[in-house]
């Protein structure tokens, strides 16, 4: 079961790649669509020569694209995940419940 995180797909360039198709864009890169799956969740980034196809192909379709949209995807998701598993402080602990002598 494919399962999709919204929060990924926000940035510039993961826009452009759910524009272009993932099929078609590791067609045009010779890579596997997973490896741009990766990309997306920031698991890994682009090669420089990839980044720079990426580009292209960008312009070819109308869009703009600079390296540090590219890679700061990454980092955006990075960061983005280390919010969302900051552990909050647990609040004091409630002794137990203990019954009076007698009832």
């Amino acid at each position: 079961m494919r399962r999709i995180v919204r929060r990924h797909w926000k940035s510039k360039f993961a826009r452009f790649i759910q524009s272009y198709g993932v099929e078609s864009l590791a067609l045009q890169l010779d890579v596997r669509p997973s490896a741009i799956y990766h990309w997306i969740r920031a698991a890994t980034t682009p090669r420089p020569v990839h980044a720079e196809i990426i580009q292209r192909l960008a312009r070819e379709r109308g869009y703009r694209l600079t390296m540090d949209q590219i890679y700061g995807h990454s980092r955006a998701v990075r960061a983005d995940e280390i919010k969302l598993t900051t552990v909050v402080p647990p609040a004091a602990p409630v002794p137990p419940f203990r019954v009076p002598p007698g009832d």
